[in-house]
């Protein structure tokens, strides 16, 4: 059984995808996550980048079906944290770990803009802003995730903080912080 602490987490994640604030998960949202992005960085929808952008957008949308194991144009919030109590929580390292590499891929695929393997903590802070994250804890986010203190997220760091935001129970785990502050979590 899932604790309050992580269907909080979860709950917070469900309504930063759901990007039209409509209770449904679908991949409309996706592609307007990938919209929100195209705009920040002033790409033109007739150009090859934009249509990048949005087909990975889209990619994630697949990744998401494939790792709910559904099938429907659609999830709902209860819908969502039902599954992941069974198979993000509760389930399969195995299944989990396999499909938190894709995710992650795909998040790095995304948003590292310069393709070093890496997120700046200008590009994490466009992630905040492409998922409409309140930006003012960008900075803190970014410097809790940052394990080595190097001053960039690698693809294990952001491996890590995403096994911990959606399987820890821990309160003050570093990883609560990859999509910024969120209710019922300490502001600082």
């Amino acid at each position: 059984m899932i604790t309050d602490l992580q269907r909080n987490k979860l709950a917070h994640y469900y309504n930063l995808l759901d990007f039209n604030g409509d209770g449904v998960l679908e991949r409309k949202d996706f592609i307007s996550i990938g919209e929100n992005l195209a705009t920040l960085w002033v790409l033109s929808e007739d150009s090859d980048e934009y249509d990048q952008l949005i087909a990975k957008c889209s990619k994630l949308w697949s990744g998401f079906k494939s790792f709910t194991g559904e099938y429907s144009d659609h999830a709902s919030l209860e819908e969502w944290l039902t599954f992941c109590d069974s198979n993000i929580v509760n389930g399969s390292d195995e299944l989990y770990d396999l499909h938190v590499e894709s995710f992650v891929s795909d998040i790095l695929d995304i948003f590292d803009e310069n393709e070093d393997g890496f997120l700046s903590v200008d590009e994490f802070t466009d992630l905040f802003m492409a998922y409409r994250i309140d930006i003012k804890y960008s900075a803190k986010a970014f410097t809790k995730l940052d394990i080595n203190n190097d001053g960039q997220l690698s693809h294990d760091e952001l491996r890590k903080a995403f096994k911990q935001f959606f399987k820890s129970s821990d309160p003050n785990a570093p990883g609560n912080w990859i999509f910024g502050f969120w209710e019922g979590r300490e502001r600082w």
